[in-house]
């Protein structure tokens, strides 16, 4: 699978129906561009949800998107639970696999 390195919109740049119309891949990258910050540390998909319900609560087409994309990213391992982050929180990082993908735009076979 291929795509092209860092062509992704902002996430915040994006109507409830942009998001929903993208394909799955490219909002991937958007939502994993908006959630992982760098210098940030591991984030929390928990706390990041809030923000995001917080801004769609009212698109539930643009909730199904990202919820989808989220679960693209953690199927294709692209994020991966952070272990030494702590118990509580759904906290993240991005894998070696998802640097490479945020990299040069190739993941390997989904299997």
């Amino acid at each position: 699978m291929t795509g092209i390195p860092g062509r992704a919109p902002a996430l915040s740049s994006l109507s409830a129906e942009q998001m929903a119309a993208l394909p799955l891949e490219t909002l991937a990258r958007s939502v994993l561009n908006d959630l992982i910050k760098p210098g940030d540390g591991s984030p929390s998909v928990q706390n990041w949800v809030r923000r995001i319900r917080r801004d769609h609560r009212k698109a539930p087409e643009a909730m199904r998107a990202i919820s989808e994309a989220v679960a693209w990213l953690r199927h294709r391992m692209i994020l991966v639970d952070d272990l030494g982050a702590g118990a509580d929180g759904d906290w993240v990082m991005l894998s070696r696999q998802g640097a490479q993908w945020l990299r040069d735009g190739t993941l390997p076979p989904a299997g």
